[in-house]
This record gives structure tokens, C-alpha cells and sequence, in this order.
């Protein structure tokens, strides 16, 4: 890279930072001293350019290498070739733009475009950036505001900005003003030369190369303009702080010179208006003869060098009049005979006009106008214009580049300050121009007159549009100031063309409630201005409405008037009334509708007026045949009156719509109950309402009246429950089905359906299509689908307490049913997609509050809010209508999808749409793309395979088949990566548009992966991937296989981004992007699909090593986000999971290594095995070098991270019955957490419905509980996020753990000591959490798979100190897992585990040979301390527990029993004697039979493995005396005998239906004559009742014995029987018959 200082991310860097300074959110203000200190350089030659030369030419050519930082590149002939091409597009040195070309190179490889554009591009956001880091220094001095500004040292940037623009020399053209006009005079050619070549281009060469060379034209003309312009509002600044007059006279010869009125022109006009300001005005450096003598010399040069644009030079002559002027307000202190003081002043009103009669105010309207975006276009707006602005021309548009927002503030400025300078300083000419123009229309009956003073209004007007601040200070905070006297002054006695401009300029003024209530009382008859002595000839409310009252009836009945008056006004046929009267009746309308709209006051005052009933006058004229334009006015003014509307206000103006669509009238009553409709049909309502369907301004108006008239009350926008209908429900009732169906079917059926066909202006469609769009969204936003849930699944009355009636009106009646159920019509949905689509560069280009981006946004939140919805549509809502009115409703023609996403697969290029506006620079758009393709691409209908003919599947699924139209996918990919590479500004953090896109294109690539993991998915092919058919690939030629694709930066961002901005930090905005690029990480290497390409990939990286060892831990002064681990602000719901995400991410590093570890040990990698395994224990070794880092067992640290949150739930008496369950959503890996919109809505139901009943009325109070209860709820998910989190990285851990003990190379000791490290490392938490349920479980699995892996034969537990260790430690484990066994209650799984750890132990300890009997008596101490309450537990669980329990229980019984035995101590026997467990044990026998019978064949297993475990307690602890007589007194032959199992057909077995089932019959029979044999044998031969108890069992049971004993000896057939089954029992019975003697007794039978 070039100097990291002139770099253009270092610049981008400090573009940030002086951003954040102006903006008072600057994080570090010495950060930015440093930076402009640093770049200061760049600054001074930020004009400088060096061009092609021959000498630069011939070095190139002989270089072989070029030398770039510390890196050398060799070049060749063909890259000297690219570099001399983008040498002479720039028309810079050679060497530089070989520089330039080898530091994009990169990029090129990454984009795809080739390095001339790459390097052009560079070129010119590099130099865009110093000229906006130099414009924001200027700016940032200039502005004398308070906010946050006063911490930076004024008096240095001073000092800066002197050094940065000083001369290089004494010349004048080394002045850095004249270079900027030099630059500003260089780039004006070099666009001149651009449109010669772009027009050369378009018919010379339409291949490849010729388009991107149109592209490349069109780039740089955007991006000289926005130079131009930075380098205007530069030299403004610069012309303040340094005025020199030469400065002055050479701008002013550039503007004489000028040809066109187009934004290069307007780009000069601040520093002329600056200079204007500096040498006319009396507060300038110069006196007055000097200003005198300038006079002078600029009128003088008039004639002498006339200028090319006469307009331009009449705004300037106006301009100059009027700062100059100035200096003879106050006679100059008597300085001049008065006889010279009139002939100056003659003068200057006659100078000023002829400035007029040029079109002096007409080029400062175009100005004012211009200057704004003209994409909302307003037709009356637009029409008043086009009869204001006669002689100057509008603005030629070279590009679709609108002006900066700076730049705009900063030239209107300048028109204010020319307003207040003309009726300040010349307030003489004013009067006499009213007074002619006066004369003019009383002398006159034709329309040629003179309007100067309404254009003057008009620029007042289009300078203060938008701009309500300084429309307050200028008007309205000042109630004596001059403006306001020129108010008052300019209407009284006006003429109606000038109350026309004055109403204009009125409305621009009243942009915001607190100008429009002091526009509402300057109307007022008693207002502040009441004490002027004309008041009754001044405009007032009683005037507007005498006006509208007038000419409205008039009006009435006429034939429509043509919509635009052109140049010269209206024809001579319509002057009937009088020549302006329409346009005067726009102007009040105008002026009403924004009053109305912003002011309460107003609205009011208006709608309760005794006399006035403006929605009945609206109405009428709506009925008559009146333009266009005037109609839609009409509309606009009654959805004026719906703003902040209430119930009655809106039902009012339903009712009287309802009355006007069936031909009547609003009657004039005060906002009361309009009157009961006419009878008419539906086709007569449909008839009136498609009258107003032509054109523009009609429709347009009335579906934004519609949309303002289903929006919900203001009372329902706070609360966001929209539990209301905003009609009447029995609106229209008398004559039709009741609701807006109609209103509804002529939206969307006709005017979005039809209408939007036909309209030719794309202006005119953008807005109409966003009207309809914005009605379709509202109507589907404000349905509350889950008042329906509510309804059914809480025990809330919802009937009661809704708005609406009941909970079936509100479905039936609301206006989403009738929507959605357009929305499958085909010519809708044709209309919505044709509202998406649009060309990817226009959209680029626009600015993000146009149209055409409101227009996509609006249309992509449809398409979403329907796939959302649409369940509940076709599952609850449509079958419902259908139901009750199926004859009452007009059937929707067309609706030919049975679901949304069937029309999508007729719109597929939408996927391609929404990728590619992905790229266009818009953040909101982006974030709105990206989530609707997420939900498109997880829906089963698109993902599924395209099949073309024989059934051969062509594509993967048909998102894959439209992306890969024109390699579309590659496109989107590059603007993806090019997104994800972008700067986030540390200043906003979190808040920063780049972070956010970031976030939201991982999170959709990771949705995308998770949705269809064994599939290929448009994830897939963005990250670079190649999908065919049911695999993915990677091709040879691609970026992925470059190592540049979006996989490739994302694998980056996880391997090289860093938790925190400094030391022992972490910082939400990082740790959350590592997370998420893991997260899309995980998911490909998880997927079989994907795995294989991507850990190889990964291991190219070693990633698994960056990522481990870059790990951070965690200690008792970590700060997240500023605050320790224990601060519950970490858990408040603005604190962005902050924690979560940091052990997140650690949770997905340890899954990778994990991954990694199993995959090269599956390989046999042994070097890259010992590397990783190196590291995990704390060291990796880095350019020869030991690098020390914390170990895989310093990462277990975040077990210590202690925060307890032991509040509970607020619970007052109101929500007590309150289920709240149905408000939790499960949240994957996070578990289940509160869906708070949805709490909030079920607790203002229940508010609601408690009200509704009169059982509290205390609703403050009420709402206090809400709002704790909601804070609750919004902790409590951040914790229990916060807790799945930790429990994920514990599973991690501890899987981590595991593979490294599978998969390490160390043997015998070594590996039994890192076992025990483990174990050493866990056992302070598995003791002392035995409470956290979740963790403990982990834990003790892991303890568990570590001791069974022990090898309690290896010489480890021999070796002295170390054996004395490896026991210590294991019985340890012993301990905890015993005392753990007694507080876990009802947690069999859990108890389960332990009992293993237990057996284990025992079973282990007591295979070690010579094992000393001390740690022995340990044991059985450690037994004895857990008192007999712990035996009692165990016998509890071995007999009544879980299935695995019940098994595992009885197994550390009879360890139990081994290990007493062992030490000749009969406690643990004696214990189940007098817990009367070994009686119940036996009696369990002869029950067996039966419980196998009955249990379920899925479950015979399980089971028969709990008989042998009881069996196998007996057997141990029938081996002792003791225990044999316990054991044969408790029954065990009488038990056995009662089984059955000994008596019946050993080859048929129990009835059980298994596999095997003789088999395990067999080893059943076995288990049992084991536990006789050792009851008979440990009793002894000279137990006489023993011996005479078994021959009998022999006896009773000879028959099944000799079948068993014949097919051991291989006699006879019968069922198939593994020997050793069969051999076993044999040998039982064999060593029972020999020790009772059995065969000397009966040896006669046998024979």
C-alpha cells in the first residue's frame, strides 16, 4: 500500500472523525488533532496534479519493477500499457498512475472490474475525500454554534487551515483560492471532454469494452461534480476568511462566460454571493467610496462584456443592489447631499429594475427550486412555478446527482440573506412595485401584467421550503422583525394572484407545529397583528373562507379547467370568475391542508368553526367538474384534517366519503353524525369511485385520503395493539355489505392494478406507486394476527376487551382480508413486482429519501409482511369470510395463486432485484433486501430442484436457477464483499450503517445455510461456491479458488477481527461481527455438504490456531462495553449481548478446533496435530519464535463469570390468572425467551379488559405494572441469552476436551496425568454448582467419559507421588459425586451420571493391585459420612427411579457391597436390611416374568437390564455369609419358584416379542442360578436347611433342567442357543446339583 497517511482509508478514517465533530459525537478529539497534523500534507497538495509527460513516459517504459511501500512488483509490457491508459483518462504523471494501478490490484482481483476502472475509481474517492476532509475543517471553523465544538482549540485549527491554503509562492496564482478556481476551471473542461467522448462512444463501440468505458465515462462526470462542488462551497469559506477583490472580478468573468444554467454554475454562486457580502454591504473592509467606485465598475461592464446567461447576470445585478443599498439606508450619517442621494437611489431602482424585467427573481426561484430534488414533485407546486418562472430557464441536469445537503443550507443562506437585504435595504422599490403592478391590473384586462413582488414571494417560498428552523428564526420568532412587517404589509389589499404566492409562501413557513400555530394566529382576526389599523383588509381565516365560499359555488357545475396555465396564464375561456381565481383557490387549499396537517390549533379551530364547513365544501367541489389538480387538492386538504385523528374526526370523514361515493353530500352539520346514505348500487360506487381514476393527481390524492382514513387512531399508534377497525363497522351497511371493500377493490383493483399501467411519467408512477403501496402496508400492518391466538389460547376476554365489537368483526371487517386476498390476484402482484424492479444503477444513484428507493422499500416490506401473514390468511381469515358472507362479497377476478410464493415463481428476477440492490449503497434497502431474500430463499416452494424434461433436474432449486441468469450471483457476490469491507466508524460503533449491513448479510448467509443444511442454497453460490444440481464445487477459475471470494473475506474478519479496541476490552460492534462470521463458518464446516472444502481451506489459514490463540481471557478487570462482567447493565436489552457474543464466539472457536482436530487425525497430519495441540496447551510457535498465550484450561475461566439475578417477576393481583407462555418463542440455541411485542400486547388486553369491567380504574398504576413487568421480561431474556451462551461454550469446552483426549498421541502416564488436569481444572465447579442443573449435567458427563477412559491397570497409579495424585484426585471426583447424588432431587438424568462416576470409581479402585487398604477405608468412610439417608436415596432411585437411573443405582449398590466386602464391613448390608431392600429385591424375582410380559417392545432391553442388575446386587451380596442368609431368609427360592421362569419350556422362553428372546431367556435363568449358587455356596455344605431348599429347587424343577443339560450336551433339537448361554446355565445347575449333593440322592432318576 501507499504512505498509510494519504492512503484512502486513512482518509476515510478522518472524513469520520471531523464528521463525528460536527455532528458533537466525536469519541476522541486528540485522535483527530493527530490526523489532520498527519494529513496535512495531503491538503497542500490536494490542488497539485502533476501530468503526463514524455520523460514520465520513457521511465515507465524502461521500469521493470515499481516499488510500492516495502513491497516491489514486477510489471510487464501489457500492465504498462493499462498504466499509460489510466495516465491519460486522469491526466496525471505516469509514475503516479502506475502507483495508483498497482495499489488497486487487489481490488481488481476482488471485484472482477478491470484495473483501469479500479484505478480511476481510486483516483477519484481519494481525491473526493480530501476535498470533503478540507471542506468539514472549514466548516467545523466556521460554525460559532455551541454543540460539543468548544473542545476543539479554534485558535489551532486557525492556525491549520491558515498553514494547509498558504501561498507556495508570492505569485497570485499560487494563492489557494486561485487554484481552486483553477481546479474548479479544470474540471469544467474535463467534463466537456467527457460528454464529447461519452457521445462518440455511444456510436462508435457497443461491445464490452465500450460499456465499461460509458460506465467509467459516467462514474467520473458523478464524481467531478461532486468536486466541483466540493471545491464551491471550499472557496466560500476560503472567500470569508481571505476576500480579495481580483478574487472577486475573476469569478465573476468565469460566471460571464458561462453558457448553461446547469450545477456547475450554481456550484460558484455561494463564494460570488460571499464576495457580494464582503465588498457591498456596510459591513464589509471597505468604505464607501470604495463600494461606491465597485458599483461602478460592475454596471460599467455591463455593456462592455455582456454576459451569456442574461437571468444570471440580473440575479447578480439584483443581489449587489440590494447589499449594496445598505450603505444609504441611514442617509450615511448626512456624509451626502441629498440631491446625490436621490439621483443614487433613482439609480438603483431603476438598476434594479431592469434587473427584474431580465429575470432577476425569476433565476433565484429556479435557484431556490432547483437546488432541491425534484423527484416528490407537487402538480400545484409545479404549476405555481411554471407562472412565477417565465424568463429563466430550469436547471440542465448533466447527471441524477442531487446537490449535498451542505451545499444547499449554504446557498440558501445566501437567498436569505438577499431577502432580508431587499426589504431592508430597498424597501422603496418594493413599494413601487406593488404600486405599478397595482396600477398595471386596474388599467388592464388582459393577464400581461407585471408580478414581480409575487415572484419575490416565490423565492421567499422555495428558499424557506424544507427548512422550518430557519423559517422560524427568519418569521415567527420575531414578532416585530422585518419579515414579519413585510407580512403584514405584502397582504393587505393584495390582489388575488398575490394572496396566491402569499398562501404559498405562507404553507412553506408552516412546515412544523410550532410555525404553522404562529401562521394559524397571524390568520386569526384577534391575532398579534390585530392592532395594525388595516387589519380588515388584510388576509385572514374569515377572508380564506368568504373566498372559498365564493368561488366554490361558482365553481360548481363549470366544465373541468385545463391543468397548466404555461407561461402566460390561463386562456381567455376560462376568466370568467377571475383570470387567477383557481389557482388562488389551490393556494388556500394548499395553505389550509398544510395548516391543518401540522397545527392542532388549527385543525381546531377549522373543523369546529360555526359558519365554515370546509369537509362539506370539499366534498361539493370533489363532486364538480373542476381540473384536476384542484381535486386533488380538495382531497389532500381533507386528509389534512386526519392528522393525530381521533374516533370522531375519523368516522366523521368516513361516513361523509361513504355519503359522497353514493351521490350525495356531506351535510353541513359540525362534525356530527353525517346523513343516512342513499340507496345505490355497487356498480354506481364503483362507477363514481373509477371517475377519479385518470391521471395523476386525482388518484394519487384520493388513495393517500384512503390510507390516511384506515390508519389506526393516535390513541392505537402509541400502544401498537391495533385492536380497533378506523371505520365505522357499520359503514355502509343500508346498502351493502358494511366496511371499505369498495375504498379497497378501487386501490388496489383499479388505480395500482391499472392505473400505474398507463402513466407515462415516471415520476408521476414512483408516486402513485408508492401511494397504493403505502396503503397496502398500512392496511396489512395495523392487523393484529395475534388477537386471534390471544383469543383462543389466554384467559383474556378479547371480546371485551378489543376496540372493536367483537373479535369476529375485527377479522371480518378489517381491510387486510380484502387486501390479502388482492394481493393473489395476478395483475396486483404484477404490479407490485413491476414496483421492485428497477435498474440497479438507478438505484444507486438516487438518494435515499427518493421515490424510487421509498417505492422498493415499500414494496419489499409488503412482499415480506405478506409472506409473514399469509398463514394466518389462508388458514384462519379467508375460510372465515368465506364462511359467513359468501354472496354479499364481489368476487376478485384473477386470483389465480393458491399461495404468494407461487407468484413469485412467475416474478423469480426479484431474487436477482433484491441481490443486486444489495450493492447499491443504500443502507436500508440493503438491510430490507437481504431480509426478504432470507425469507425467500428458506421457503420449500423455490428451494425446490427445477425440473426440465425426462425429469433430469436442471438446477439445484430455483433461487440458484434466477441468480445464475447473466452470472448475476457473481455481481451480487462483489457488491456483498464490497459491503463487507467497508470502514465502520468507531464513532457510531453499533450505530453505523456499515456495521449494521455487515450484520445483516452474515445473518442472512448463516439463515440461508441453516435453513437447508444438506442442500445447495443461493448462500452457497454467493459465498463463491459453484452448486450442481445436489453438490457444491469449486472451479478452477473462480474467486474462491483465488482465495477472493465473500467466504474468503468472512473467514478474515473470524481469524483476524479483534474482540475489543484495546487491551483486556471488548467492544459489542467487534465481538459481534467475529461471532456472526463464525456463525456462517460453523455452518459450513458442520454441513457434510460443505465440510471437506471448507476445514482445507480453513487449514490453509491454520485458522484454528489464529483463532485460539487471538483468544482473550477473561479477568476480574475485563470490560465489556466499558463495564465488568457482573454489571446487570450488561444484561439491559441496549447493551447488545455483548458478553453473549464474546463467549459465543470462544463457543464456536472451540467447536472449530475441535472439528479440526478430529479431521487431521482422521488424515494422519502428525506435524499439524503436534502444532495445534502445542497451542492449545498455551504456546504456538510464530516466526521461529514462542509465542505464550493462555491454554485451552486458562479458557475455562468464563466458569467464574458469577452474576446472579434473583428478583422475581412482578406480580400484581390484576395479571395473577395471567398465562404469559403463550409470549415465548424458541430461540434455538438460546432457548426459550419472551417475545416482548407480544407480552406488551397480552398485558394492555388484560389492562383493557379489567377497565372495560370497572375492577380497577387506577390506570396509572396499571401502567406502572407494565411497564416492570415488561423491563422484567427484557432482563430476564438478555440473561437467559446470556446463559445459553455460557452453556454452549461449557458443551464446547468440555467436546473440545474430549477430542483432545481421543485424539492425542500420549500414552499410558502421560495421558492419565493430562486426564487429571482436566479433572483438576473442573472439580471446584462441579462441586460448588451443583444447583445450575444445565452446567453440572455438562460437567459431570465430562467427568464421566474421563474416568471410564482411565486405564486403573496402568503403572500410573503405582508410581509413587503420581499415583498418590491420580487417586487423590479421583477420589475427590468420588466425594463430589456422592455429595452430589442427595441435593439433586428430581434429576434422574443427572443422578444417573453421578452414580456412573461412582461405580466407575469403585469398580476401578478395585481392579488396582496393591492398592493400600488405607484408600479403601477412604472409601467406605466417605460412604459412612453420607450418612444412611444417602443409602436410603440410592435404594429410593434403584427401585423406583428413571429406567437408567434404576440400573445405574443398583449397580453402585453392589460396588458398594464389593467395596464393604473387601474391607470385611457389613454396613452397606446391614443398611439394606433395615431398609428391607434385599427382601424387596428377591420379591421383585417373581415378578419378572410378568413385568417383561408387560412391558413395551422398545423397552425390553432397558428392562432386562434392570433384572440383571438386581440380579447382580443379590450375587454380590449373596457371596458373604452374612448377606447369603439375608438373601435366602428374604425368601429367594420361593420367589424364583414363583417366577415361573424355571418351570416353563426353557426353548420357548418368556412371551416377550424382541430378537434374541430365548437367548436372553437363557442368560436371565443364568443371572438367577448364579445368585442361588453363591446364596447355597457361602451359606456352606453344613447348612443342612440350605442344601435340603436347593435339591428341592432342583427337583421341582428337573424337567426344564434336563432339557437345558441334554442341549448342552448336544441331545435333541430346539431353538437356536449361543453356547455360551446354554453352557453357563448348565454349569449353574451342574454346581448346584454337586454342592447339595442333588445326584447321590436322586442319581436313580438320572440313570
Amino acid at each position: 500500500m501507499a504512505d498509510d497517511n494519504h492512503s484512502l482509508e486513512s482518509l476515510q478514517e478522518l472524513h469520520a472523525d471531523l464528521l463525528a465533530l460536527s455532528e458533537s459525537r466525536l469519541s476522541n478529539i486528540e485522535r483527530l488533532g493527530s490526523q489532520l497534523e498527519a494529513h496535512a500534507q495531503a491538503f497542500q497538495a490536494l490542488l497539485d496534479k502533476k501530468t503526463c509527460s514524455e520523460k514520465s513516459r520513457n521511465e515507465l517504459r524502461a521500469k521493470v519493477h515499481i516499488d510500492l511501500g516495502d513491497t516491489r512488483y514486477q510489471i510487464n509490457n501489457e500492465f504498462k500499457e493499462v498504466i499509460e491508459g489510466v495516465a491519460n483518462v486522469l491526466k496525471v504523471d505516469e509514475l503516479e498512475a502506475a502507483d495508483l494501478c498497482v495499489e488497486v490490484q487487489n481490488e481488481a482481483n476482488t471485484s472482477g472490474q478491470p484495473t483501469q476502472t479500479c484505478a480511476i475509481v481510486r483516483f477519484h474517492q481519494r481525491r473526493q475525500e480530501v476535498l470533503d476532509c478540507l471542506r468539514l475543517t472549514l466548516e467545523i471553523f466556521w460554525d460559532d454554534s455551541e454543540d460539543g465544538q468548544d473542545s476543539f482549540d479554534k485558535d489551532w485549527l486557525d492556525a491549520f487551515i491558515s498553514e494547509v491554503t498558504k501561498a507556495q509562492d508570492t505569485r497570485d496564482e499560487s494563492r489557494f483560492i486561485r487554484r481552486c478556481l483553477s481546479s474548479m476551471k479544470d474540471i469544467r473542461t474535463w467534463l466537456q471532454d467527457l460528454s464529447e467522448r461519452a457521445s462518440v462512444e455511444v456510436f462508435k463501440d457497443t461491445s464490452e469494452t465500450g460499456i465499461q468505458e460509458l460506465e467509467r465515462i459516467a462514474y467520473q462526470r458523478v464524481s467531478l461534480l461532486r468536486q466541483h462542488e466540493s471545491l464551491g462551497v471550499i472557496l466560500y469559506y476560503l472567500s470569508k476568511k481571505d476576500s480579495v477583490q481580483s478574487d472577486f472580478e475573476l469569478m465573476l468573468e468565469t460566471l460571464r462566460e458561462m453558457e448553461i444554467y446547469d450545477e456547475l454554475l450554481l456550484h460558484s454562486l455561494p463564494a460570488v454571493f460571499a464576495y457580494i457580502a464582503h465588498f457591498g454591504g456596510l459591513g464589509g473592509p471597505i468604505g464607501l467610496e470604495d463600494a461606491r467606485s465597485l458599483n461602478q465598475k460592475l454596471f460599467a461592464s455591463t455593456s462592455q462584456k455582456p454576459w451569456k446567461l442574461v437571468y444570471v447576470h440580473a440575479a447578480f445585478r439584483a443581489w449587489w443592489l440590494a447589499e449594496y443599498s445598505s450603505w444609504y439606508v441611514d442617509d450615511n450619517e448626512g456624509s451626502m447631499p441629498a440631491n446625490q442621494l436621490k439621483e443614487e437611489s433613482n439609480q438603483r431602482q431603476r438598476q434594479f429594475t431592469d434587473a427584474l424585467k431580465d429575470g432577476a427573481f425569476d433565476f433565484m426561484i429556479a435557484l431556490a427550486a432547483d437546488i432541491k430534488s425534484q423527484e416528490w414533485e407537487d402538480p400545484a407546486r409545479n404549476g405555481l412555478r411554471l407562472w412565477l418562472q417565465q424568463k429563466a430557464p430550469s436547471i440542465h441536469r448533466s447527471t441524477d446527482t442531487s446537490f449535498s445537503d451542505g451545499f444547499q443550507e449554504i446557498l440558501m443562506q445566501q437567498v436569505e440573506r438577499f431577502i432580508d437585504n431587499f426589504i431592508t435595504n430597498m424597501p422603496n422599490v418594493l413599494r413601487k412595485l406593488r404600486i405599478d403592478e397595482d396600477e398595471q391590473r386596474q388599467g388592464s384586462t388582459t393577464l400581461n401584467h407585471d408580478i414581480e413582488v409575487e415572484r419575490f414571494l416565490g423565492v421567499i417560498s422555495f428558499t424557506f421550503e424544507g427548512r422550518p428552523k430557519a423559517a422560524f428564526e427568519s418569521f415567527w420568532d420575531v414578532q416585530d422583525g422585518v419579515l414579519m412587517g413585510f407580512m403584514h404589509w405584502v397582504c393587505r389589499r393584495a390582489s388575488t394572484p398575490l394572496v396566491s404566492a402569499f398562501c404559498e409562501m405562507l404553507q412553506t413557513i408552516s412546515e412544523t407545529e410550532e410555525c404553522a400555530d404562529k401562521a394559524h394566529e397571524f390568520l386569526l382576526d384577534d391575532g398579534p397583528q390585530s392592532g395594525y389599523q388595516m387589519r380588515r383588509h388584510s388576509l385572514t381565516w374569515n377572508h380564506i373562507f368568504k373566498e372559498l365560499i365564493f368561488f366554490s359555488k361558482n365553481l360548481q357545475g363549470r366544465p373541468a379547467i385545463p391543468q397548466a396555465f404555461g407561461l402566460g396564464g390561463p386562456s381567455n375561456d376560462h376568466v370568467e370568475l377571475e383570470p387567477e381565481s383557481l389557482l388562488m383557490l389551490e393556494c388556500y387549499l394548499r395553505v389550509i391542508a398544510r395548516l391543518c396537517g401540522a397545527s392542532a390549533k388549527a385543525r381546531a379551530f377549522i373543523t369546529t368553526h360555526p359558519t365554515f364547513h370546509l369537509s362539506e365544501m370539499l366534498f361539493q367541489l370533489a363532486s364538480s367538474s373542476i381540473a384536476h389538480r384542484l381535486k386533488g387538492c380538495a382531497f389532500t386538504t381533507l386528509r389534512s384534517l386526519l392528522s393525530d385523528k381521533n374516533k370522531e374526526a375519523g368516522e366523521y370523514v368516513w361516513s361523509a366519503l361513504d355519503i359522497w361515493v353514493s351521490g350525495g353530500y356531506s351535510p353541513g352539520s359540525n362534525m356530527g353524525k353525517p346523513a343516512v346514505p342513499i340507496q345505490v348500487s355497487a356498480a354506481s360506487i364503483d362507477r363514481i369511485l373509477r371517475s377519479l381514476g385518470n391521471g395523476f393527481e386525482e388518484p394519487n390524492a384520493f388513495v393517500q385520503l384512503l390510507c390516511a382514513l384506515i390508519s389506526p387512531y393516535a390513541e392505537e399508534t402509541q400502544t401498537h395493539l391495533y385492536d380497533g377497525l378506523p371505520f365505522p363497522e357499520n359503514l355502509g351497511a343500508s346498502s351493502r355489505m358494511p366496511g371499505i371493500e369498495p375504498y379497497v377493490d378501487f386501490a388496489l383493483g383499479h388505480v395500482f392494478a391499472l392505473q400505474t399501467i398507463e402513466i407515462t411519467d415516471p415520476k408521476h408512477l414512483r408516486l402513485l406507486q408508492l401511494s397504493c403501496l403505502d396503503f397496502i402496508s398500512t392496511a396489512l400492518d395495523t392487523f393484529n394476527e395475534d388477537l386471534v391466538i390471544f383469543g383462543n389460547r389466554t384467559s383474556i376476554a378479547v371480546d371485551v376487551a378489543i376496540r372493536a365489537s367483537d373479535l369476529k368483526n375485527y377479522v371480518l371487517l378489517h381491510p387486510f382480508a380484502r387486501v390479502m386476498e388482492w394481493m393473489f390476484n395476478e395483475k396486483v402482484m404484477d404490479a407490485l413486482f413491476a414496483a421492485i424492479h428497477h435498474d440497479a444503477a438507478v438505484v444507486g444513484n438516487a438518494s435515499q429519501d427518493s421515490p424510487i428507493i421509498q417505492v422498493i422499500l415499500r414494496g419489499i416490506h409488503v412482499v415480506t409482511i405478506i409472506m409473514d401473514l399469509q398463514a394466518t390468511y389462508l388458514d384462519i381469515i379467508r375460510p372465515l369470510v368465506r364462511l359467513e358472507k359468501p354472496h354479499q362479497r364481489q368476487v376478485i377476478s384473477n386470483s389465480a395463486f393458491a399461495s404468494f410464493e407461487d407468484g413469485i415463481l412467475s416474478h423469480l428476477s426479484i431474487i436477482a432485484d433484491l441481490g443486486l440492490y444489495c450493492g447499491a449503497g443504500q443502507p436500508e434497502l440493503v438491510i430490507a433486501s437481504l431480509k426478504l431474500l432470507r425469507k425467500l430463499s428458506s421457503s420449500t416452494k423455490l428451494a425446490s430442484a427445477t425440473v426440465t424434461g425426462m425429469g433430469r433436474i436442471a438446477n439445484q432449486n430455483k433461487a440458484i436457477a434466477a441468480l445464475e441468469v447473466n452470472n448475476t450471483s457473481d455481481t451480487i457476490a462483489k457488491s456483498l464483499l464490497h459491503e463487507m469491507k467497508k470502514p465502520i466508524d468507531i464513532n457510531k460503533g453499533i450505530h453505523d450503517s456499515a456495521y449494521v449491513i455487515q450484520l445483516s448479510i452474515l445473518d442472512f448467509l448463516a439463515a440461508c445455510l441453516k435453513a437447508s443444511p444438506g442442500q445447495p442454497t443461493i448462500a452457497h453460490l454467493l459465498l463463491g461456491f459453484s452448486c450442481r444440481g445436489s453438490i457444491i464445487d469449486v472451479d478452477p477459475e473462480s474467486s474462491f479458488s483465488q482465495g477472493l471470494s465473500l467466504f474468503h473475506y468472512i473467514l478474515e474478519i473470524a481469524v483476524t477481527c479483534p474482540v475489543g479496541e484495546e487491551i483486556n476490552t471488548v467492544s459489542s460492534h467487534l465481538v459481534t461481527i467475529k461471532h456472526k462470521a463464525l456463525q456462517v463458518l460453523q455452518q459450513l464446516w458442520h454441513s457434510p455438504l460443505s465440510s471437506a472444502v471448507v476445514l482445507d481451506e480453513m487449514r490453509d489459514v491454520e485458522a484454528a490456531i489464529s483463532l485460539f490463540g487471538k483468544q482473550i481471557p477473561i479477568t476480574n478487570g475485563t470490560l465489556f462495553d466499558g463495564r465488568l462482567a457482573g454489571d446487570l447493565q450488561l444484561f439491559m436489552p441496549s447493551a447488545n449481548a455483548c458478553i453473549s457474543h464474546f463467549l459465543g464466539q470462544r463457543a464456536k472457536t472451540f467447536q472449530y478446533v475441535s472439528a479440526e482436530l478430529r479431521h487431521i487425525a482422521q488424515i494422519n497430519l502428525p506435524s499439524r496435530k503436534a502444532r495445534l495441540f502445542n497451542t492449545l496447551f498455551g504456546s504456538t510457535e510464530e516466526d521461529g519464535s514462542q509465542v505464550l498465550h493462555s491454554s485451552v484450561y486458562d479458557l475455562f475461566d468464563f466458569i467464574e463469570l458469577d452474576f446472579s439475578y434473583d428478583a422475581a417477576p412482578p406480580s400484581p393481583a390484576w395479571v395473577a390468572d395471567l398465562d404469559l407462555s403463550i409470549c415465548l418463542e424458541n430461540k434455538g440455541d438460546s432457548g426459550y425467551t419472551y417475545n416482548l411485542e407480544k407480552l406488551k400486547q397480552v398485558l394492555l388486553l388484560r389492562r383493557a379488559e379489567v377497565v372495560k369491567r370497572g375492577l380497577l380504574e387506577d390506570i396509572p398504576k396499571i401502567t406502572e405494572d407494565i411497564d416492570a413487568i415488561y423491563a422484567f421480561y427484557a432482563i430476564d431474556n438478555e440473561i437467559k441469552v446470556y446463559a445459553a451462551s455460557r452453556l454452549q461454550l461449557l458443551r464446547s469446552w468440555s467436546q473440545l476436551m474430549l477430542v483432545m483426549v481421543k485424539t492425542t498421541d500420549l500414552h499410558g502416564p502421560q495421558k492419565i496425568q493430562a486426564m487429571l488436569q482436566i479433572l483438576q481444572a473442573i472439580l471446584p465447579s462441579l462441586e460448588n454448582r451443583v444447583d445450575n442443573i444445565d452446567e453440572t449435567t455438562e460437567l459431570s458427563q465430562l467427568a464421566r467419559t474421563l474416568i471410564f477412559s482411565i486405564d486403573f491397570n496402568s503403572d500410573s497409579f503405582k508410581q509413587g507421588d503420581i499415583g498418590d495424585l491420580v487417586s487423590d484426585k479421583l477420589f475427590h471426583l468420588f466425594q463430589v459425586s456422592l455429595r452430589a447424588i442427595g441435593p439433586l432431587g428430581n434429576q434422574p438424568d443427572l443422578k444417573e451420571v453421578f452414580y456412573s462416576i461412582s461405580y466407575r470409581y469403585l469398580t476401578g479402585m478395585s481392579d488396582i493391585t496393591g492398592i493400600s487398604k488405607a484408600r479403601r477405608r477412604h472409601s467406605i468412610h466417605t460412604l459412612k459420612a453420607a450418612g444412611e439417608r444417602f443409602i436410603d436415596l440410592v435404594c429410593d432411585d434403584a427401585h423406583s427411579g428413571e429406567p437408567m437411573c434404576r440400573i445405574s443405582a443398583l449397580l453402585l449398590l453392589s460396588a458398594f457391597v464389593k467395596m464393604a466386602e473387601a474391607e470385611d464391613s457389613k454396613y452397606v448390608v446391614e443398611a439394606l436390611i433395615r431398609l428391607n431392600f434385599i427382601t424387596i429385591l428377591v420379591e421383585s424375582i417373581q415378578f419378572l416374568a410378568d413385568d417383561l410380559r408387560s412391558t413395551a417392545r422398545e423397552d425390553v432391553n432397558l428392562q432386562l437390564s434392570y433384572c440383571h442388575a438386581k440380579l447382580s446386587l443379590l450375587l454380590q451380596v449373596s457371596q458373604t455369609r452374612f448377606g447369603a442368609a439375608t438373601v435366602l431368609n428374604a425368601g429367594l427360592f420361593h420367589s424364583v419358584q414363583a417366577s415361573g421362569l424355571f418351570s416353563m419350556d426353557p426353548d420357548l422362553g418368556v412371551d416377550i416379542d424382541v430378537l434374541d428372546a430365548i437367548n436372553k431367556h437363557y442368560r436371565l435363568l443364568a443371572a438367577i442360578m448364579r445368585v442361588i449358587c453363591a446364596a447355597v455356596l457361602s451359606r456352606g455344605a453344613q447348612n443342612q436347611q440350605t442344601i435340603d431348599i436347593g435339591r428341592r429347587f432342583l427337583t421341582e424343577n428337573k424337567l426344564s433342567i434336563m432339557a437345558v443339560l441334554k442341549k448342552s450336551a448336544g441331545i435333541g433339537t430346539g431353538a437356536d442357543v449361543v453356547e455360551g448361554e446354554i453352557y453357563e446355565l448348565a454349569d449353574a445347575y451342574m454346581l448346584l446339583m454337586s454342592v447339595t449333593g442333588f445326584l447321590d440322592v436322586s442319581s436313580t432318576y438320572f440313570l
